[in-house]
């Protein structure tokens, strides 16, 4: 007996939506667009900061500081002078460039420059102001809230955490202190804000299919993620929580 190709018509049992569920979303026409919320776009800077941190971790603890990377309270790190300064390297200025402390007449190399090792005065610089951050924050002072690399700001003790795991990377360069010490007994609380920021993006993201997806076109384009920008393929996102804690950036 010769079988009859199913035929789906508009007002047959099957709809078009549920063809397209039948069909696993293999037609774009069946894609919803999803549009970004505000929360969408806090847990995307969120999320952004912390695998910036979780980068900067991996570098620091291994010794090394980037160049142009600023810690507040020491200024901005010249690689190629192993040192910071109050000016970011490469800042221009009345046709002089300021390049490792110097003010020259040429302008800064194309090339990348690579991180490199503080030196013993550098480190120097970075003990003091762990210790004068610590105190800040004993007296209940605003000194100790910033974290910055590039004007991205973020959770808590962030900043002394980056300047412990710099100090800790270059040990053998300096004398510990009792700021240093102590900074080793805060760092894991330092560490639990960034895992605590970690679990609420890790949660959003599981119960939000649709803002994996435009975090995906962010970092694909280079653009941010921003309240009001839709993206295909949000189809099937959900508002319930998986409970899902999975780590996105360490």
């Amino acid at each position: 007996m010769k079988r009859r190709n199913a035929i789906i018509r508009p007002a047959g049992i099957l709809c078009w939506s549920t063809a397209c569920l039948i069909a696993g979303l293999g037609l774009s026409g069946c894609e919803r667009s999803y549009t970004a919320t505000a929360q969408d776009e806090q847990m995307a800077k969120t999320q952004k900061e912390i695998e910036q941190m979780d980068a900067l971790k991996k570098t620091l603890t291994a010794g090394d500081v980037p160049n142009n990377f600023k810690l507040e309270g020491v200024g901005y790190y010249h690689a190629g002078a192993h040192d910071f300064f109050p000016e970011p390297y490469g800042t221009a200025r009345d046709g002089k460039w300021f390049m490792n402390g110097v003010w020259q007449t040429t302008p800064p190399p194309v090339e990348e420059i690579p991180p490199s090792r503080p030196s013993p005065e550098a480190l120097k610089k970075v003990l003091a102001a762990l210790e004068k951050e610590q105190k800040e924050d004993e007296q209940g002072g605003s000194g100790g809230g910033t974290i910055v690399h590039n004007h991205h700001s973020g959770f808590g003790m962030g900043n002394a955490l980056l300047m412990y795991w710099m100090l800790s990377g270059n040990r053998n360069s300096f004398t510990p202190t009792a700021g240093f010490n102590r900074a080793a007994t805060q760092a894991p609380a330092w560490q639990g804000e960034i895992e605590s920021e970690r679990s609420k993006v890790s949660a959003h993201a599981a119960a939000n299919p649709g803002y994996r997806r435009m975090v995906e076109q962010s970092k694909a384009s280079g653009s941010p993620v921003t309240a009001g920008k839709s993206v295909r393929g949000g189809f099937g996102s959900s508002r319930s929580s998986s409970g899902s804690s999975k780590s996105f950036g360490s």
